[in-house]
């Protein structure tokens, strides 16, 4: 969930080198508001497996073992700069889950809302020709990445029932009245704990790392 300020990059950085005190007070300030959110989210994810039979699964290192303590303890706050995503922006603050199962957990549903539909068998016939002789060849594939695979036709709207029986998908879009829409901003837990919040820790950060601006520059003498 991250919180972006035009110019905060360069900020963060002239407090580092200049004001070293007011960065951490700030950074400390930010993560105070953020804390309440990770904890509320955290108390959105289920401690035992939502599909029972994942919980008993093996793993296969693609799909992970569901880890309730492991999905609760991924929910955390970060105030240190990310990377630059695709299209050009670093977040300042964020709040993620580190956890594979509890990521899992958070969005499945969110593009398909009755789960990925199952692997379709394909199959391809044709015809060989030799110089003597002809052969006719019939083989069946099942590659496509954009399906599930599992044989049960029904497995991933099963899936995200289960999953919804705990919550459904909340879109926290717009929190503040400004941005643009996107699908990303859609979870079971900290997307639900940050729509409920309604803004006002996205509000609060904003207005810290203002303030934090406004003391460096009165810091360092600059009007």
């Amino acid at each position: 969930m991250p919180v972006a300020v035009k110019g905060g990059i360069e900020l963060r950085k002239a407090l580092k080198k200049f004001t070293p005190d007011l960065a951490k007070e700030t950074q400390k300030e930010m993560a105070s508001l953020l804390k309440p959110i990770v904890s509320k989210a955290r108390g959105f994810i289920p401690s035992s497996a939502p599909l029972s039979g994942w919980g008993k699964a093996k793993g296969n290192g693609k799909f992970p073992v569901w880890d309730g303590r492991g999905a609760r303890g991924g929910v955390g706050y970060k105030t240190t700069p990310s990377k630059v995503n695709r299209s050009g922006f670093r977040s300042l603050a964020r709040i993620q889950n580190a956890s594979a199962s509890g990521a899992i957990y958070e969005t499945a549903g969110r593009v398909h809302t009755s789960g990925r539909e199952q692997l379709k068998q394909i199959t391809y016939t044709g015809t060989i020709n030799r110089r003597d002789s002809s052969e006719t060849y019939s083989f069946t594939t099942s590659t496509n990445k954009k399906y599930g695979k599992s044989n049960n036709p029904e497995a991933g709207y099963l899936f995200v029932q289960s999953m919804n029986q705990y919550s459904t998908i909340v879109d926290a879009n717009n929190q503040t009245g400004a941005g643009r829409r996107s699908r990303k901003m859609k979870g079971r837990a900290i997307f639900r704990a940050w729509k409920e919040d309604g803004g006002k820790t996205n509000a609060a950060v904003i207005k810290a790392i203002e303030e934090a601006r406004d003391k460096f520059n009165a810091a360092v003498g600059y009007n």
